[in-house]
């Protein structure tokens, strides 16, 4: 008698390509919907999903593609690791405290970033349904914040009741009415400052940009979609606004205008890329004014007296860099950077690895800080929050990230509509992040979530992955569906 020879099936991965696209796409959803500080949840759904990719796509890995791609990720896993271990994290209002959570913290980071690149090895995942999972998830949150605002108070109430505050047991609220809004934390909705509420409804602006290439008679039903995206994140700042608002949306109207003069006359790659080198070139040259002109303490090495005089002497110099709610922030951290501690010694170490700025914290020398309050701006908070070092590789981070998102928008085969919404959604969320983002803020409670924690950090960390992969994919090279033939006994099946 013949032996029953074991039968030879077909097992198509391409099965698990789908699903785990369709996972990242639910991933996606919760995490632009925020729940609150659920860094924890977050880190955990970063590391599931990008195991399940490259157990999926692993065979499809090439060398040169992790060279690439290990390029931003090591930046990015050594500024994650500086984050945790911070100073910082004796901070007494520090979200995670100094709790064995904070080892998560580089390993989340360099998941999303890993899972936007290697999830098009599947060749099933398309970034146009990415997008619109995106947004719709932070228009609905912004929905739900706008309603419970609005049945608090009511319309224009920031302009209307500026200097009214609650009392709670004779005490005045933190803030006043007019600089706070309801914002959904978690599964509650919670008093935050109209800073931290205003960055969703900006980001949503961005939706905008793709019309320009939409037909309403061909695509209505997109059209739309991204049209009241626009509508409500607009009126979403109208109803709220005030001074801030009003000028950093000034600020965000004009970056979204350069970015669509870019895409509708279709500027060549050398104008795109000199035009950022520009805004480089000044933003060095801007920071390196602001730092020396900070260093006032007596005995940094680089205070620079004739400098410090010069702007304070000049009324409109002070008024700039010195006087305004802004600059004096700024100068505050840097200076402090580099200053001595209040117990007498030097805190070097402590300063250039991050620094406690609530204060309450002596290290084995002995060595203390002082009070500071952050600056609004997730640059400056994180020569405290991650140390100097720290921030230095988190600028690395960016400029590597930004650059490959320019050669993305240049040399990608995606569609253009796609390609602009990446590009002001990443810029965006980034440049106001860098003035307005409130790292406080709950009202009634000082706990500091920095930048590095946020949900749209994290969505950004994704585009980045994304672009790092779409820009080097050639249009003949395209990834084709994971498709395997495995041999499987019947007993095994």
């Amino acid at each position: 008698m013949e032996e029953n020879k074991p039968e030879k099936k077909k097992f198509d991965l391409i099965g698990y390509g789908k699903a785990a696209s369709f996972l990242l796409l639910e991933i996606l959803a919760v995490v632009s919907f925020s729940l609150g500080s659920s860094f924890l949840f977050f880190a955990i759904l970063s590391i599931v999903i990008l195991a399940l990719i490259v157990l999926v796509t692993f065979r499809q890995i090439k060398v040169d593609g992790l060279a690439s791609i290990g390029i931003f990720l090591f930046p990015l896993l050594i500024f994650g690791v500086l984050s945790a271990l911070s100073y910082f994290k004796y901070d007494p209002y520090f979200v995670l405290g100094n709790s064995p959570i904070l080892i998560l913290v580089p390993i989340a980071l360099v998941c999303f970033a890993g899972s936007g690149y290697f999830i098009n090895l599947t060749g099933c995942f398309k970034i146009h349904y990415a997008l619109i999972v995106i947004y719709s998830a932070i228009a609905l949150l912004t929905l739900i914040n706008l309603t419970a605002t609005m049945i608090q108070f009511v319309p224009f109430y920031s302009l209307r009741y500026n200097n009214f505050y609650y009392y709670y047991n004779g005490e005045p609220s933190p803030a006043p009415i007019g600089q706070m809004a309801y914002f959904l934390m978690g599964f509650s909705m919670t008093e935050v400052s109209l800073s931290y509420f205003s960055f969703y409804p900006m980001i949503l602006l961005t939706s905008f940009l793709p019309l320009g290439h939409l037909s309403f008679k061909d695509n209505r039903r997109l059209f739309i979609l991204y049209l009241c995206f626009g509508i409500l994140g607009l009126l979403t700042i109208i109803l709220t606004i005030n001074k801030l608002t009003l000028l950093v949306l000034f600020g965000v109207a004009v970056l979204i205008g350069l970015i669509a003069i870019f895409d509708k006359f279709n500027l060549n790659r050398k104008v795109l890329k000199y035009t950022a080198i520009g805004f480089g070139v000044l933003a060095v040259l801007g920071f390196m004014l602001v730092f020396f002109n900070a260093q006032d303490s007596v005995g940094v090495a680089m205070r620079i007296p004739a400098l410090r005089n010069l702007t304070t002497g000049n009324a409109a110099l002070d008024r700039l860099l010195n006087s305004n709610r802004f600059f004096s922030a700024y100068n505050s951290i840097l200076d402090g950077l580099f200053a001595k501690a209040t117990v007498e010694g030097s805190s070097m170490t402590i300063k250039l690895l991050g620094f406690p700025i609530h204060g309450g914290y002596v290290d084995v020398f002995g060595y203390m800080t002082w009070k500071l309050t952050d600056s609004n701006s997730f640059f400056f908070d994180s020569f405290f929050e991650s140390g100097l070092f720290g921030t230095l590789f988190l600028v690395l981070v960016l400029i590597l990230g930004i650059r490959r998102v320019i050669k993305y928008y240049n040399v990608s085969d995606d569609d253009k509509k796609d390609k602009v919404m990446i590009l002001g959604f990443i810029i965006i969320s980034l440049a106001y992040a860098l003035v307005n983002y409130d790292a406080t803020p709950m009202i009634f409670s000082k706990t500091t979530i920095p930048f590095y924690l946020n949900n749209i950090f994290f969505i950004d960390l994704f585009l980045f992955g994304y672009c790092y992969f779409k820009s080097e994919v050639k249009k003949e090279n395209k990834p084709e569906p994971v498709v395997e033939e495995v041999s499987l006994d019947e007993e095994q099946i």
